[in-house]
């Protein structure tokens, strides 16, 4: 059963809120089509860390939403992604091999973070439910929903018939992206009435100076914004 109010109510909304360019992009629309109560940026022992708690942060202002960082660092001391493990390497991909399954399934297996999505998730619908809010927002897309299957459609769904039994007012989880690919995002975005602040997006793996350009998350924010 949904829980979400009319179409013509704005839906309160604890936005999940990495500072790349899918979870901004569903702060964006959040604003513009309903009401971001909140935002949520989970540190848990990730490279970019830093950089992705600085974007969300300034993401936030830009929209006039509470931000707050929650603190997860069991969640990288476990291990088993290089996106915590610097003692591994994150993979570099070529822009001709953002379409290459075997390439990019290699790709998924070494930044995959143990059950990320769905602890995220469930840590956000608590701040939902205590905020009255009637969902959570997540930044999913089509494109790599082929490599990360809790970024899917599907995922979506059951992530919200659980969340009908673990939330008193039945949160659902909503991605207003899931259907689009990187490029689709970047249109839907130059469409918003207020401009998007594509300068204050971190889209990389690493936490450097600037963004690498090189890892599989440049690579595709770069090739939507070229083709966007």
């Amino acid at each position: 059963m949904s829980n979400s109010p009319t179409p013509s109510k704005k839906i309160p909304s604890v936005v999940l809120l990495s500072g790349g360019l899918d979870s901004s992009a569903n702060l964006a629309l959040c604003a513009e089509r309903d009401e971001p109560v909140l935002a949520l940026t989970c540190a848990y022992g990730q490279r970019a860390q830093v950089k992705e708690i600085h974007a969300a942060q300034k993401l936030s202002r830009y929209y006039g939403v509470r931000h707050e960082v929650i603190q997860i660092p069991w969640l990288g001391v476990m291990g088993g992604s290089s996106l915590t493990d610097s003692n591994q390497s994150v993979p570099e991909l070529a822009t001709d091999q953002l379409d290459r399954l075997d390439v990019t399934q290699k790709s998924a297996k070494s930044v995959w973070v143990p059950n990320r999505n769905g602890i995220l998730i469930n840590i956000a619908a608590a701040f939902a439910e205590k905020e009255g809010a009637l969902r959570v927002l997540v930044g999913f897309n089509r494109e790599e929903a082929m490599t990360f299957p809790d970024n899917s459609a599907e995922f979506l769904k059951r992530a919200s018939s659980a969340l009908e039994y673990s939330t008193a007012n039945h949160v659902e989880v909503h991605s207003y992206t899931t259907e689009l690919d990187k490029t689709e995002i970047v249109q839907a975005l130059k469409k918003l009435s207020k401009p998007f602040p594509f300068d204050l997006v971190w889209s990389c793996y690493l936490g450097g100076e600037a963004m690498c350009g090189h890892c599989e998350s440049c690579q595709r924010y770069k090739r939507a914004q070229a083709q966007g």
